[in-house]
């Protein structure tokens, strides 16, 4: 009895030894709660990210880059020229980037690599990545390497295609490829209603995948209000918007802050000028009757 005794006891220690260093480990994680977004306009492509991370409820980080530039077309045609050859195939330059939601660590480590087989793809093979390689690579990675934790948006623009394209990555390696926008993280379960219910509509005012955006304000503009409104219910997004123009020049950085000082105090206006009981229950005039007569 007595050995039966400590070898329950020896079992009970180190299975609560075991859950005691599973949870340290995972609360020790720099996590990117984070909100994503890449949406298609007409010339390219337009993504946006927060710029919080944290550990656990604290945040370790008020500034980080969450997109992360695998293909960058100045970059890559300096190497094509300096690699050139006059069997090479000319195809315009493809600008690829990644927006990184979940461990910060491991979207780090994905999108260095990713970085490396491309640029020794093309010095090596003469090959120029596109979009739809980086998210070929990807799910690669991601399918061999389960307990990676990352959840990835792929968009740019694609040399080969001649339009923005847009994949999204899920944890288990399956990639699907979205026709007019893609949002991942944290804050982007408060904001699917917004987008869809801005999303743009066919001619019968029915909602299709197919319809993208015509310019690049509108989509400057759909992703910084889809943006600003995750960032207001989601303790994990936080900070300001970043975002980047992606066309067959290249790439184009856009910042805005979030300034809700105006619209907190039009909001206010507005709902007093509603509540107001000025024009509740008017006063009723009389009419005076004229003076009786004596006769």
């Amino acid at each position: 009895k007595a050995c039966y005794s400590w070898s329950l006891l020896l079992l009970s220690m180190l299975f609560l030894s075991l859950i005691s260093a599973n949870n340290a480990q995972k609360s020790d994680e720099v996590s990117m709660g984070t909100t994503i977004l890449a949406v298609r306009y007409k010339g390219g492509v337009v993504v946006g990210a927060d710029t919080r991370t944290s550990v656990s409820g604290y945040v370790s980080n008020r500034y980080a880059a969450k997109l992360t530039f695998v293909l960058d077309r100045e970059v890559d045609e300096f190497v094509t020229y300096a690699n050139s050859s006059p069997h090479m195939p000319s195809v315009d330059a493809s600008t690829c980037v990644i927006c990184r939601s979940g461990s910060a660590a491991d979207t780090q480590h994905l999108a260095s690599v990713i970085r490396t087989e491309l640029v020794s793809r093309q010095l090596l093979y003469r090959i120029r990545g596109t979009v739809t390689h980086v998210a070929s690579l990807l799910r690669n990675l991601l399918a061999n390497e389960p307990s990676l934790s990352a959840s990835l948006i792929c968009a740019g623009y694609d040399g080969e295609l001649g339009r923005g394209v847009i994949y999204t990555i899920t944890p288990g390696g399956t990639v699907f490829e979205e026709k007019a926008w893609a949002a991942g993280g944290s804050g982007s379960t408060y904001i699917l209603g917004h987008l869809d219910s801005c999303h743009p509509k066919d001619e019968l005012g029915m909602d299709s995948n197919d319809q993208i955006l015509n310019s690049e304000e509108e989509a400057l503009d759909f992703v910084s209000k889809a943006l600003s409104l995750a960032m207001d219910r989601d303790g994990s997004s936080g900070g300001f918007i970043r975002m980047y123009v992606i066309n067959k020049d290249g790439k184009r950085f856009v910042s805005r802050f979030v300034d809700k000082s105006n619209e907190r105090r039009n909001s206010e206006d507005s709902v007093a000028s509603r509540l107001s009981l000025r024009h509740f229950a008017p006063a009723v005039t009389r009419k005076s009757s004229p003076p009786a007569k004596l006769n």
